[in-house]
């Protein structure tokens, strides 16, 4: 938006100023809720990323709980 303040108005660069940054405020906020919708689409594969990487973790965690268990085994054997 390109304002132009009368010569005879008295603080005419002040409210120029005002509403150029009042311009450029709407703008940046256009640009977020422009991002904000993006995320929202990009929501539901991220979602699915997120559980899959869950599944992974569970199955990391139990295969790690079985090392553990035989390390205990090993530990048990190695301190008779």
């Amino acid at each position: 938006m390109l304002t132009i303040a009368p010569a005879t108005a008295e603080g005419s660069w002040p409210l120029v100023e005002a509403l150029r940054r009042c311009d450029s405020a709407r703008e940046r906020l256009e640009a977020a809720a422009a991002g904000l919708r993006a995320l929202d689409d990009d929501m539901p594969w991220r979602s699915r990323a997120i559980t899959a990487l869950r599944a992974q973790f569970a199955d990391r965690e139990q295969e790690l709980r079985g090392v553990l268990s035989g390390l205990r085994d090993v530990e048990a054997v190695l301190l008779r």
